[in-house]
């Protein structure tokens, strides 16, 4: 048996919760699936607006397509792009420039393959051989810093500029820069987390989440963690000793915080 699931948290300081999510099986058939998050941005107006867009005409878009079609990966990673430039420029063109964006990862579980799609900095990751595996990369100021510059990817969470993201969908046609990674389905959990999520706990706290809970508590129990625990962060030393910029500590249930979660077997 299959699990799908979604969970979401407002968390405890935001007014509004801007995030959406979705875990759903094809209509026509269930081996094809679809899970997203969409994060949007709390920094502008109606951030729920453009998340709540994305999430219902990706769902729309899904269902109307032929299984058949979409087990086609290359064209259905066109398609994806095509149509998430397509929202791109609807929101703007209902809403003007620079007015309202979100955050977008997705991923389409074909027959042998599945398609991540990131813009923006949540994230995607599988579990293979109980090890948690990131597969989207952060589109954002300080994900360079891991990538090129020799920082911790735990570290990011303590910079001042983690907040600035470089991808979203809802601002600008130059912002809306999609990025596709293919992976085979030899997998046993996928999981999609908005950063109010990953700015507070580590992949190795997941991970530790993931197999000390039964399969169907795992998402509710991460979402809980990084909104109702004080996970005691400071910033390390090695990163005071560089310098790079002004540091900030990250703040449990600070932000929305959202998952997705598909397991194959329970």
């Amino acid at each position: 048996m299959e699990l799908l699931q979604t969970e979401t948290d407002i968390g405890l300081i935001r007014r509004n919760n801007e995030d959406t999510a979705l875990a759903i099986p094809h209509p026509k058939n269930k081996r094809i699936k679809l899970l997203l998050v969409a994060d949007g941005m709390g920094g502008k107006a109606h951030g729920e607006i453009a998340s709540q867009y994305v999430t219902s005409s990706i769902e729309k878009w899904f269902i109307n397509k032929e299984p058949k079609e979409l087990n086609d990966i290359e064209k259905t990673e066109q398609l994806l792009k095509r149509l998430v430039k397509k929202l791109n420029n609807n929101l703007i063109k209902e809403f003007g420039f620079n007015n309202l964006g979100t955050t977008l990862t997705l991923a389409l579980i074909t027959y042998r393959k599945t398609i991540f799609l990131n813009v923006g900095d949540s994230r995607g990751y599988i579990l293979k051989n109980y090890k948690l595996e990131q597969i989207t990369e952060d589109d954002s100021d300080v994900w360079s810093y891991y990538k090129y510059g020799g920082v911790k990817k735990d570290d990011l969470r303590y910079f001042s500029n983690n907040n600035i993201i470089n991808a979203c969908i809802g601002l600008s046609e130059d912002l809306c820069r999609t990025t596709t990674t293919v992976v085979n389905n030899n997998y046993d959990m996928l999981f999609l987390f908005t950063d109010g999520v990953t700015d507070l706990i580590t992949d190795k706290k997941i991970n530790k989440i993931i197999k000390s809970n039964n399969k169907k508590d795992i998402l509710k129990k991460i979402i809980y963690e990084a909104v109702n625990i004080n996970q005691h962060l400071h910033v390390p030393l090695r990163l005071l000793r560089k310098k790079y910029v002004k540091y900030i500590l990250p703040i449990n249930g600070r932000d929305n915080a959202t998952g997705a979660l598909y397991v194959k077997e329970m």
